[in-house]
């Protein structure tokens, strides 16, 4: 089966997994090993769009970013191992 990204992409379907691999993979650890760092990227990006973010709860917040990190980092190696095996 052939990619779809091949006929309307200039770079290679391989360099374009790699590349959404890796950076869910630095901000999947950032999360889990920086969970406040982690949610203040989301503030400054949010605010730049005019919108004012915070916590409720925050211990809750920290919690859930850290476990949101994990499935991250497991869902970024798993498209870097599929990348490469398939293509």
């Amino acid at each position: 089966m052939q990619c779809p990204l091949g006929s309307y992409c200039c770079m290679s379907p391989e360099s374009v997994f790699l590349g959404i691999s890796c950076l869910g993979l630095v901000l999947g650890i950032l999360s889990v090993v920086r969970p406040k760092q982690s949610i203040g990227l989301y503030q400054r990006i949010m605010k730049c769009f005019n919108w004012k973010v915070a916590p409720i709860d925050e211990p809750r917040e920290v919690r859930n970013t850290r476990i949101l990190g994990v499935v991250l980092v497991v869902l970024s190696l798993v498209i870097f191992f599929m990348a490469f095996s398939r293509f």
